[in-house]
């Protein structure tokens, strides 16, 4: 019974580190951006572009997953510091999402690195970073790292939500070519809102978690 109990809590983590992870990677934003971004490309061009940005933002993602908290501990900030202003950071992202903010903005960084990029960087910017390992996944990686032990198994079901959410964002890559012109603009920007509603509510979470940790209150 203790072993299924632990499996649940186990399985429920993941899921919220997947739900966080996707809302501030927002795949479904990257099918019309990047069917924009490859546009006249041929497919092998397009083959290599979206394989190399997602090489390259599940490298950024996973060295953020190892090393980051060390990072602030070279820098002398504490998690829970982090928290705060990591979960403030989430919910300007949020906002930007529930008022259609953010797709334009992305567009517009996606507009900029097609006339002055080659095909080699465009997989690493704006693909791979700032579009798919971009502050706000970076962010989510951090607090994500904070929740993993020395177990192997856990740590590999920590970092499962990762390699999911690049996965998923390769997929969406994959698919834009067949996708951008059958999507609803009206269909992304309801699925925004939705998700940015559950992001700005998970990133309260952190704040409030953090503002308990700095300041030892109970609750």
């Amino acid at each position: 019974k203790f072993i299924t109990v632990l499996s649940i809590a186990m399985f429920d983590q993941v899921i919220e580190s997947i739900i966080l992870l996707f809302v501030a990677v927002d795949p479904i934003a990257l099918i019309p951006i990047f069917a924009s971004l490859t546009q006249g490309l041929s497919k092998q061009d397009i083959k290599t572009v979206y394989i190399h940005a997602s090489f390259v933002s599940f490298g950024i993602l996973s060295a953020f997953w190892l090393f980051g908290a060390s990072l602030l501990g070279v820098m002398g900030i504490s998690m829970s510091s982090f928290k705060i202003i990591g979960g403030l950071f989430l919910i300007a992202i949020a906002f930007q999402m529930v008022f259609e903010q953010r797709q334009e903005r992305r567009q517009n960084t996606a507009d900029t690195a097609l006339d002055d990029e080659s095909l080699q960087s465009l997989a690493i910017f704006p693909l791979a970073t700032p579009l798919i390992a971009g502050p706000g996944a970076m962010t989510a990686v951090l607090l994500l790292a904070e929740e993993r032990s020395n177990e192997p198994l856990e740590m590999l079901i920590n970092f499962t939500p990762i390699l999911a959410i690049v996965l998923m964002a390769a997929i969406a890559m994959w698919l834009s070519a067949n996708l951008a012109n059958k999507v609803s603009p009206t269909i992304i920007i309801v699925v925004q809102k939705i998700f940015g509603i559950l992001l700005g509510a998970l990133a309260i979470e952190f704040v409030v978690t953090g503002i308990r940790e700095s300041f030892n209150l109970i609750g």
